[in-house]
């Protein structure tokens, strides 16, 4: 197949880096096959709607936290999952902003919330199958490493 000839879906999320005193917020959120899996808060983008709206809702879901003062850090893009049932061209924005409230997520996958130390935020991400999952995707996890690092750049292919 000509490669110009491809239409792919295309995948809008935004995270927030959300930061106390050197710890990163994670959620925590049951996979399919019953493993446990933290990310970052935020999620899909509704059609329409902006990345930055789009992390605002999904954090204040996950996390119940109220997020304002938006301020971009990073976007990742290209294609994912090529071969896969969940193949798609993603466009991922990442965040950082100040928030207030109390941790009380209302998403039902959400199980649990965790302030990380960041020194052990990568220790806790699990790479490898099922190969449908991006955040399994060791290429996600480049913007944060590099963020916990103070060396964000603001554009990262996948």
């Amino acid at each position: 197949m000509n490669p110009m000839s491809r239409t792919l879906p295309i995948k809008r999320a935004a995270h927030v880096y959300l930061v106390n005193d050197r710890h990163l917020l994670l959620v925590a959120e049951r996979m399919d096959d019953g493993s446990i899996f933290y990310g970052l808060p935020g999620g899909k983008a509704h059609l329409g709607e902006s990345l930055a709206a789009a992390a605002v809702r999904q954090v204040r879901h996950e996390t119940g936290l109220s997020v304002t003062d938006l301020q971009f850090v990073s976007l990742l893009e290209g294609e994912m999952l090529t071969g896969t049932r969940n193949e798609c061209y993603a466009t991922f924005g990442r965040f950082t902003a100040h928030f207030t409230g109390d941790l009380a997520p209302t998403d039902p996958e959400v199980v649990g919330t965790r302030w990380v130390p960041f020194d052990e935020v990568l220790s806790l991400v699990k790479f490898g199958p099922p190969p449908e999952v991006e955040e399994r995707n060791p290429l996600i996890w480049i913007p944060t490493r590099d963020f916990l690092n103070g060396q964000a750049r603001t554009y990262y292919p996948i």
